[in-house]
């Protein structure tokens, strides 16, 4: 997200466009692959999503944004799960059920009016979708194929439109382009980084399995590679590095299916 500005655009507003659909009544939905992914392995994909949303303390504007609203700061895991919980639930059950609906006017509500461009909106979008498959193929069970990777940008582009975006990029490929470009132009230190990330420690290490739970902090910082010093983390060695992701993988690859909490 870029700074705030004196005068910051209208926040986006549900886009008449459906975006990718679910289809016909029991077909399955574009987006099928990346559900049955989730599925499969939930706990590493929950330490991909976490890892991708703090990579948003790196960005000054979304650190000076999520600092201002307190709850990171007083109540870290609630705001984790006010983010995790609905995407989830849309993936689970699409954009069409009354539940579903009820998250999606969450999410919005959640974001409305706040002082920052729609390039932000799209970054965080993004963030969610090609982070945390980037985690999954070091340090998951298996890597993530080209379908599975398909599938994840249907459902961010449809989550997208839901949310009044446009101008989103049309492939996966685009859209990790367009991240890694955002981060290229805005990443740097602040103190509101800092801040989150100290906030976000406690909940970052009860993502973890169980046997490296105590090292949060120490793992995250490995985890994050190339660019944890953006959140004010030290720079691991890469002995350190690979270690980490080692240990990591193989507890994941331990870890059956069930539901991501």
């Amino acid at each position: 997200m870029p700074s705030p500005t004196p005068s910051p655009p209208p926040p986006p507003t549900p886009s008449s466009r459906p975006g990718p659909s679910a289809g016909p009544p029991g077909a399955e939905p574009s987006w099928a692959a990346y559900r049955r992914l989730a599925h499969s392995h939930p706990t590493a994909l929950r330490i991909g999503l976490n890892l991708a949303f703090y990579r948003c303390f790196a960005v000054p504007g979304i650190a000076a944004v999520l600092a201002g609203t307190g709850r990171m700061g007083s109540e870290p895991m609630a705001r984790a799960k006010a983010t995790g919980l609905p995407l989830f639930l849309l993936l689970d059950q699409g954009f069409d059920t009354p539940e579903a609906r009820e998250s999606l006017a969450r999410l919005r509500a959640v974001h409305r009016g706040l002082p920052v461009g729609d390039d932000a909106f799209v970054y965080v979008l993004g963030l969610f979708c090609v982070h945390p498959l980037r985690f999954l193929d070091r340090c998951g069970p298996r890597p993530v194929t080209p379908a599975e990777r398909d599938a994840a940008h249907a459902f961010y582009t449809a989550l997208g439109h839901r949310m009044g975006l446009t101008g989103l990029p049309t492939g996966y490929q685009p859209l990790a382009d367009f991240t890694d470009g955002y981060e290229a132009r805005t990443f740097r230190p602040t103190p509101e980084g800092r801040a989150l990330w100290r906030s976000a420690r406690s909940v970052f290490a009860a993502r973890l399995p169980r046997p490296v739970a105590g090292l949060g902090p120490l793992v995250a910082g490995c985890l994050m590679d190339p660019s944890p010093r953006a959140s004010g983390l030290p720079r691991r060695p890469a002995p350190l590095r690979r270690a980490a992701e080692a240990a990591v993988r193989r507890l994941l690859a331990r870890s059956g299916p069930g539901r991501p909490r």
